[in-house]
């Protein structure tokens, strides 16, 4: 991958210091009894259901073989502190690599929530994301598959030789240039000698490659710092990469911020006239 350097380009600004906190245990003990070929593969403590007693959550999953460092069929289960009783919530066949646990307070709610992050495994990099409130026992999916998709920006390309890429929170837009890139673009059929666009073409937004807990306001509760990149004709045409901060407001995820980091060998890269804003960021 070509990356030899970066130009920052702010949209939202927001600049926030706190340490990242990640729940992962490399030998992690396995008390519950669970099927063959089932396993622990983190665990946390805290009270994630309400009732003032510390609770164990655990990560748990199926390995389909011995050695294999894929696992499938997650789940979260909580051993609750007061009685030890078990709760399980499956994470919708999810599978991959690499499983992280983390217990902070994402929804406001003094209660902490369960955060699941696993690698994919495939070739863009990027991991599933899970937020589980437990609260009075009740399990609930906060963050979940649609919120990884993140909508926060689109973009296209327009004549010119440039990438518009748009901040649809408050309607600011950036264009890059990727003449650099017309002799590929011109083999697609995106552009035409003149520069100008022949084919109609989104430009493309992987889903969060990284997602990251962290109390920006340091008040207990946590936020969301992600990592997406915006990628031209395929996934391998890689334009930029950028960075959400998302906080939660009890029914959505809404942007507190978005920069975006463009790739040294696009031509450069200009700030265009803001289109309306829309109220909130799309989940």
């Amino acid at each position: 991958m070509k990356k030899a350097g970066f130009i920052m380009i702010t949209i939202m600004l927001g600049l926030f210091i706190t340490p990242i906190m990640l729940a992962n245990a490399n030998d992690v003990p396995q008390p519950l009894s669970l099927p063959a070929d089932y396993r622990i593969l983190d665990n946390a403590e805290a009270d994630v259901t309400g009732d003032g007693y510390i609770d164990t959550i655990y990560l748990t999953g199926h390995q389909r073989q011995i050695g294999s460092l894929y696992t499938d069929d997650l789940s979260i289960t909580v051993e609750n502190g007061a009685d030890h009783s078990l709760t399980r919530y499956p994470l919708n066949k999810l599978g991959g690599y690499r499983m992280h646990l983390f217990a902070g307070d994402f929804s406001g709610d003094k209660v902490a929530d369960v955060y699941v992050e696993v690698e994919s495994g495939g070739s863009g990099g990027w991991s599933y994301h899970n937020i589980i409130s437990l609260n009075a026992n009740d399990p609930k999916e906060i963050f979940g598959e649609q919120n990884n998709q993140s909508k926060s920006i689109t973009g296209k390309f327009i004549d010119g030789l440039k990438a518009e890429i748009t901040n649809t929170v408050n309607g600011k837009t950036i264009a890059i240039d990727v003449r650099e890139r017309l002799k590929d673009y011109l083999r697609l059929g995106i552009y035409g000698e003149d520069g100008i666009v022949k084919k109609e073409t989104s430009i493309m937004i992987a889903p969060f490659s990284k997602l990251e807990p962290i109390d920006y306001d340091r008040d207990g509760i946590f936020e969301l710092k992600g990592i997406q990149r915006i990628s031209g004709a395929y996934r391998a045409d890689g334009i930029a990469d950028v960075e959400t901060v998302l906080k939660y407001n009890g029914t959505a995820w809404n942007s507190q911020s978005v920069k975006v980091t463009v790739f040294m060998d696009t031509a450069g890269v200009g700030i265009v006239a803001p289109k309306p804003a829309s109220s909130s960021a799309p989940n």
